[in-house]
């Protein structure tokens, strides 16, 4: 927390300075960590002259420093990790109006008063081991199976990515789907430490028969450098669950622009950025998340180029968040 406040004070400080020059500004509080969007506002900077300020911390830090500062905050635009990090939060943000590439995404992938868009998608799925020995569950349901309780890494339960994976599951309204929600510390083989990677790691040492992580974790321990994180990822396999329904649970990142955005217009048209044909490819091929662009403005419920293999749930990420804003049903 300290670093992240040292960032926010080093930056802010001087933020007199920064508006008195000429060289326009967004600043941007981002959720996600700097590497992840480096490209994204490299290419946006590049594109736009207009110079990204960026302030990266934990969620419940940077928004309660917002809130805090109010309408004193120089803070215009909010990246988030998990769109659950934006329930309860429409009081910091406001409306943005149409722009061009806004109409190129499933509407339910955007807020119905338009405090937030969508800018990627990913699955929180599960993962198998050499030595799995346990039949692969294919539906959520399954999951009320006590063959798997107790076999199972998964990070806190009450990280956002499991927050907004349960509110996902009781917005489908299928009961079979939620029954093991009622104490899914069951299906734990040990206490949650660590963040998705260091599931997998457990898996691929053998500590359990499964482990649940967002789908990209995989595809960056093969990627990674480090031949560590490649073995690790050549001893596991990925596997997309399903609710009864057919389709795959999905969550997104999001983009807000902040109340008292100071530079309002460069925060939409860095959104604008966000949704362009070839920012979106960057996710898929940097981050290796799924885009929320689509080529035909008519299609809202085809994704371009996903390969997927699977069907994305989009109407359960808006409705996930009646859940997420009433906590006493998660």
């Amino acid at each position: 927390m300290k670093s992240n406040l040292f960032i926010f004070i080093a930056l802010f400080a001087s933020s007199g300075e920064v508006l008195a020059k000429s060289v326009e500004q967004l600043n941007v509080y981002s959720f996600r960590k700097l590497e992840l969007i480096a490209p994204i506002i490299s290419s946006f900077e590049k594109e736009s002259g207009i110079k990204v300020n960026l302030v990266h911390g934990k969620s419940k830090y940077l928004l309660k420093r917002l809130e805090n500062d109010a309408e004193k905050s120089q803070a215009d635009l909010l990246l988030t990790s998990d769109l659950s990090q934006l329930a309860n939060k429409k009081h910091l943000l406001q409306p943005f109006p149409d722009f061009e590439n806004l109409e190129h995404v499933n509407q339910n992938l955007i807020d119905n008063e338009k405090y937030w868009v969508s800018t990627s998608l990913r699955s929180r799925t599960i993962f198998s081991a050499e030595h799995t020995k346990l039949p692969v569950p294919k539906y959520y349901s399954d999951f009320n199976k006590p063959q798997y309780h107790g076999q199972f890494c998964i990070r806190d339960l009450s990280h956002s990515y499991n927050r907004e994976f349960f509110a996902s599951l009781l917005s489908v309204g299928e009961k079979e789907n939620t029954h093991w929600l009622q104490k899914p510390e069951k299906l734990l083989v040990k206490r949650p430490t660590g963040n998705d990677r260091d599931q997998l790691r457990a898996l691929a040492n053998g500590q359990c028969q499964f482990a649940i992580a967002n789908h990209y974790y995989l595809d960056m321990l093969t990627n990674s450098e480090n031949q560590k994180d490649q073995l690790i990822a050549s001893k596991l396999k990925r596997h997309w669950l399903k609710t009864h329904s057919g389709t795959t649970l999905i969550s997104t990142t999001t983009a807000a622009i902040t109340k008292y955005a100071p530079n309002k217009s460069n925060a939409i048209k860095f959104m604008n950025h966000l949704l362009e044909a070839k920012t979106q490819k960057i996710y898929a091929s940097k981050l290796f998340e799924f885009p929320v662009y689509t080529q035909n403005k008519r299609d809202q419920t085809t994704f371009e180029n996903n390969n997927l293999k699977m069907i994305p749930d989009v109407k359960a990420v808006k409705s996930s968040l009646n859940f997420l804003v009433n906590a006493k049903q998660l």
